[in-house]
């Protein structure tokens, strides 16, 4: 029987809001046994009286870093040792990281650096470069972006009136930005030149590569088949493909 990861959830609470604490142990869940669950915080601070719940919940390890002085990176430290106290004292595979600070860039490329596994978890106005740090970056509010894509159900009194397309149903292939619609074409270009085709798992696997956030879920899909069929209005100059197994799919240049 294959061994499962064993699993250590690091958060920072002073800048990931407790609202959270449900899809961070959801996610973290999915790579593994969780075997550390600690977070950080100076908890005499208002800011993460909202915690004090969810820690009992969760069954984390509160630890207590009160400032020494204002405005200095204390609870960045606390949770760094304690990041490289686990690696070298447990059997610990993955880290989860929940923190929107930058300042743990150095801890990530460490961890990584000594094979584990880095999953970042955190909200969308982090730093690029922390994100491409990680192995994987979640959204801790993708989940709310996929609610909000999703057509409103308004209550009227008789029938509602048949609405018009949305202005903005064009706005789809913007999920992605340029420099990643370029870099997610070169791939697909270059795999196809290579193989023939361009098969989805090896063009998750090269743009999760560049792009750690590059992640079905990030973009409101359970899956990296939902997320291409989202880009359709990008891929126009590929024609999809599936091999006689019914299930793996692949790209090739169009005839049309």
């Amino acid at each position: 029987m294959e061994k499962s990861n064993n699993v250590a959830v690091l958060i920072d609470a002073e800048n990931v809001p407790a609202a959270y604490a449900k899809q961070i142990f959801d996610e973290a869940s999915n790579y593994g046994n969780i075997v550390v669950k600690r977070i950080f915080a100076d908890w005499s601070k208002a800011a993460v009286k909202g915690w004090k719940d969810e820690v009992n919940r969760n069954s984390m390890t509160a630890v207590q870093q009160f400032e020494v002085q204002p405005r200095k990176n204390t609870i960045d430290i606390a949770l760094i040792i304690q990041a490289l106290i686990i690696l070298f004292e447990k059997d610990v595979d993955v880290f989860c990281i929940a923190a929107g600070d930058s300042d743990y860039t150095r801890l990530v490329r460490e961890l990584r650096e000594r094979n584990k596994t880095v999953i970042g978890l955190g909200a969308r106005n982090v730093n690029q470069s922390f994100v491409n740090a990680f192995n994987e970056f979640i959204y801790l509010d993708a989940g709310e972006q996929a609610e909000e894509q999703k057509p409103s159900k308004k209550r009227g009194r008789g029938k509602a009136k048949p609405q018009p397309p949305a202005a903005d149903s064009k706005a789809e292939p913007e999920l992605i930005d340029n420099k990643r619609k370029s870099d997610l074409f070169n791939i697909i270009d270059r795999l196809i030149d290579n193989n023939g085709k361009a098969y989805y798992a090896q063009i998750s696997v090269e743009m999760k590569q560049k792009y750690s956030d590059f992640v079905p879920k990030n973009f409101g899909c359970n899956s990296f088949k939902k997320l291409m069929e989202k880009l359709l209005p990008l891929l126009k100059r590929y024609a999809i493909g599936t091999e006689a197994d019914g299930t793996t799919m692949f790209l090739v240049r169009s005839k049309k």
